[in-house]
């Protein structure tokens, strides 16, 4: 199975595949402060609240962010020098048109903390551990939840692979990509993370810490009315595992995702999640990045890493996130459009706005 990866591209314009920023320049990869500073004090202090925004404000709207949701380019070639190391999945050509589905997640107050918090300490223990970067193991995380200069970055759920749009495919595309999600029936819903571990995607030397996904009613629905899936299985203090998800069918996320392969299978492109293995569902495979690093995931990072993630701490601040979904966003080229669900073939009908 490969999951979705984030090629340069996708992260120096959109938010991860396999997937937005109000930061003027490009961003780069922000590596982790040692521990006992002050951002390593503030996040820990911070993440023990609840998890909700607490300045009092309401949310900004989805459309806000797209306004922003695109860096300036600073070179008309690839370049992986720019980007810590990085290559694209998909070439720049000129005339193509990068293309990303995905849902947007910007976790607020005491969410982004304890994930700042659950980062710096896997850093902190992988130093000391003799993983770290300067060891000969050379871990070196880079977080997706800051940009160079601090500010916080959204985080994504892909619904489609990085794939590449002609001119005059792109009109085309959304319209179609808008009407399938309207008919898709899907309600707002939400979700919450269930586990955390790392992949090493084939598309890129580089490992990905992600959080995984699943409705947050996805427990109680799975028992009482599909009996093919199981509930959400939750790690036991001390037990060294991560909280893990058995057979989750997510099926709002499949049923959409189901929707935007079609769409992009139409224009002749390739789909997310359908070269699992015979038999794999689909509704375990939806996650979040939040770091990664060009380190193999060895056994001893992997176990680190669930050790971090089973503490009461993380593993219960954690399972009460919620992840708001209201709607898909198509990033088109430098342009992002939000699909709020239920549409009812109202509004506008161009990327543009026109």
């Amino acid at each position: 199975m490969a999951l979705v990866d984030y090629s340069s591209s996708d992260e120096d314009s959109s938010a991860h595949p396999s997937s937005p920023s109000s930061q003027p320049a490009a961003k780069k990869a922000k590596t982790f402060q040692q521990p006992g500073t002050d951002a390593d004090v503030d996040a820990s202090n911070s993440s023990t609240s609840k998890t909700s925004d607490t300045s009092g404000l309401p949310p900004l709207p989805p459309s806000f962010h797209d306004l922003y949701a695109s860096t300036v380019r600073i070179s008309t070639t690839d370049d992986p020098t720019l980007h810590q190391g990085r290559k694209r999945q998909i070439p720049h050509v000129v005339g193509n048109w990068p293309t990303h589905l995905y849902i947007e997640w910007h976790p607020l107050g005491a969410e982004h903390s304890l994930l700042a918090s659950l980062l710096s300490t896997l850093q902190s223990r992988l130093s000391s551990s003799g993983l770290g970067p300067d060891s000969a193991a050379g871990v070196k995380l880079h977080t997706f939840l800051t940009s160079d200069l601090g500010a916080p970055l959204p985080l994504h759920i892909s619904l489609s692979r990085p794939v590449a749009l002609l001119t005059a495919q792109k009109e085309a595309f959304l319209s179609r990509l808008r009407t399938v999600v309207g008919a898709s029936v899907v309600a707002p819903f939400e979700l919450r993370p269930t586990a955390l571990e790392w992949h090493r995607t084939r598309e890129s030397a580089r490992s990905f810490l992600v959080l995984r996904v699943g409705t947050a009613s996805s427990a109680a629905v799975s028992a009482e009315e599909h009996s093919t899936a199981a509930p959400i299985a939750k790690a036991e203090p001390g037990s060294g595992a991560a909280a893990t998800t058995t057979a989750v069918q997510n099926i709002e996320l499949t049923t959409l995702l189901k929707r935007c392969n079609d769409v992009v299978t139409s224009f002749d492109q390739l789909t997310l999640y359908t070269s699992r293995e015979s038999g794999a569902d689909v509704g375990d495979a939806f996650h979040v990045s939040i770091a990664w690093s060009f380190s193999e995931p060895t056994a001893e990072l992997r176990q680190l890493t669930e050790d971090i993630f089973s503490e009461v701490k993380y593993r219960e601040g954690l399972g009460e996130a919620r992840i708001r979904v209201d709607g898909i966003k198509a990033k088109i080229g430098n342009v992002v459009t939000h699909l709020n669900l239920l549409w009812l073939g109202t509004g506008k009908s161009s990327m543009f706005g026109l």
